[in-house]
């Protein structure tokens, strides 16, 4: 069969997918990617990719939505989101205002005509494409929340797009929950899939072979956050931990770190690092929340500072904390004390490897090529 994976142009929507894509390749379908922007780098997982949104990344999305609509994205920043659900207008509106994205997304469909769409939370583009081809969709999930029930009120906020293309939902529409079951009540929503992490291609630097000679923590914004908040969060950090007896690996990707300034001595600043085995090292992490990273540091079991600035970041942070295996805060109440905890509060600790285990008992991605290839 055909698989068309669509997903928003962002690595943290893609990248989750990758699994997946290669359960299906390996027993013998098709899988083609749509995606854009920073997505594209998904190239590197062996992949066939088609650009939706060619010269545009995440970043440009946002920003020209925020100019077009100051009032009502002044308020999402500032929103402090316990429900994902609150925030659909929010990310309706972006989508609202990239047509010829969201056509893009149809085009690719009717094109290659697949048997059935894999789109990621929230890609209408993806869900217009399989009701117009007739086809089922399925959506995989990647945070800690569930938006597999959120098809009507999507069809309401991006009313344009389906009407553009004279259709409603697709009348058959499923769903991956990678999410711990834990974390998000328990009983699972869909089809659960185990989350395995994948950070894309790159070199392996030759420190990071070695094993660290004191406790590492792994400290990261993200690919998006950086490019629309700046360093100012990890500015915080490195004033806090010169003197703990800690080492500190600041992988902040392809950020301009000119106005950094000084960093203590147990502080390694770096660009791009494979996440995942850098986790491996790590005894904790702090980060910004994003659902890729949050995923990670549970699947490798590391207690974590969450310091989320909003949308999903919120509702994961307060998700982990809710599940004792991390602390949300917001940077300024960030203490010394607690960056210490990370490396020796044993209930956070066992919490994550709680979690840890909990994920790894999950169906793998190929216990679910049978469930797509039956729908289809």
């Amino acid at each position: 069969m055909r698989v068309l994976i669509a997903a928003s142009p962002g690595i943290g929507h893609v990248f989750p997918a990758v699994p997946l894509a290669w359960a299906l390749r390996l027993a013998g379908h098709e899988v083609l990617v749509a995606t854009g922007g920073d997505g594209l780098a998904v190239r590197e997982a062996g992949l066939a990719v088609a650009d939706v949104c060619p010269g545009l990344t995440l970043v440009d999305i946002v920003k020209t939505t925020v100019a077009r609509h100051p009032e009502m994205f002044a308020e999402f920043a500032t929103a402090r989101f316990t429900d994902f659900a609150d925030s659909l207008p929010y990310y309706a509106q972006m989508m609202n205002d990239q047509p010829a994205m969201m056509d893009a997304y149809v085009r690719v469909a009717e094109e290659w005509r697949p048997d059935v769409v894999v789109y990621s939370a929230l890609t209408v583009g993806g869900l217009v494409g399989a009701a117009k081809l007739g086809i089922p969709a399925v959506e995989h999930g990647y945070g800690l929340f569930r938006t597999d029930g959120y098809g009507p009120r999507l069809r309401d906020l991006t009313a344009e797009c389906f009407d553009r293309h004279g259709v409603d939902l697709p009348t058959r529409m499923h769903s991956i929950d990678i999410a711990p079951p834990s974390l998000v009540g328990h009983v699972p929503s869909g089809w659960p899939m185990r989350y395995l992490p994948y950070n894309g291609g790159s070199s392996v630097p030759g420190w990071l072979l070695e094993p660290p000679r004191r406790p590492r923590i792994a400290v990261t914004l993200g690919t998006t956050a950086p490019g629309l908040g700046g360093l100012d969060r990890v500015k915080r950090i490195a004033e806090l931990v010169g003197d703990l007896d800690a080492e500190f690996v600041m992988a902040l990707g392809n950020s301009d770190i000119s106005d950094l300034g000084p960093v203590p001595a147990n502080v390694r600043v770096e660009g791009w690092v494979p996440l995942n085995l850098l986790l491996r090292t790590a005894a904790g992490i702090i980060h910004h929340g994003g659902s890729g990273t949050t995923l990670a540091a549970l699947d490798a079991g590391l207690p974590q500072i969450l310091l989320p600035d909003g949308s999903d970041r919120d509702v994961n942070a307060d998700a982990v904390a809710a599940r004792g295996a991390g602390v949300s805060a917001r940077i300024d109440d960030v203490t010394k004390a607690a960056v210490d905890a990370l490396l020796h509060d044993n209930a956070l600790r066992d919490a994550a490897a709680d979690v840890r285990k909990e994920m790894h008992a999950m169906p793998g991605p190929g216990q679910l090529v049978a469930r797509l290839e039956q729908i289809v």
